[in-house]
């Protein structure tokens, strides 16, 4: 004779959990390695989705680095020779050849410029002393991000 149980509201069920060769608990421990395992997955997933998604930015912000370098440095080459040495941030102190420019762009909001022109010898690039210029500059072009420095790059420049 099969042994039944009464719930309280008068319903009747069999003793499913006493199945004959199952252990009482099995199936809870059963559930418990599962969300382990599946809470596991979950965190290798994420961990690879961060480091995406890190990645993804510090590139993006190496790019446009470069990008406002090159032109920065090509801008300075194009202007006419500046004697005597300079030195402009932009956003912030314009050079001195063009006081219009004084932003980079909606693009590149955070980013900044900085450029030093120092006159240096023709032999030998060194800095020459205050006041002195041989028609040979030494141009140091940084970019930074929130005060940060990201590149930098230094060239010659000649008074032609």
């Amino acid at each position: 004779m099969e042994k039944h149980n009464v719930l309280r509201s008068g319903h009747r069920f069999v003793g499913w959990m006493k199945q004959p060769g199952r252990a009482d608990g099995q199936v809870l421990i059963e559930v418990l390695i599962g969300l382990l395992i599946f809470g596991l997955i979950s965190t290798a997933f994420m961990s690879g989705i961060y480091t995406s998604r890190t990645t993804s930015e510090v590139v993006s912000e190496q790019v446009a680095a470069e990008s406002l370098l090159r032109v920065e440095m090509e801008y300075v080459k194009e202007t006419p020779y500046w004697g005597l040495g300079f030195n402009y941030e932009v956003p912030g102190t314009p050079p001195p050849w063009d006081s219009g420019r004084t932003d980079l762009g909606t693009a590149y909001a955070g980013y900044s410029v900085s450029v030093i022109g120092t006159p240096v010898d023709a032999s030998s690039h060194d800095p020459l002393p205050s006041g002195l210029d041989q028609g040979m500059q030494l141009i140091e072009v940084q970019v930074s991000r929130g005060g940060e420095p990201l590149l930098t790059t230094a060239t010659l420049k000649v008074n032609r």
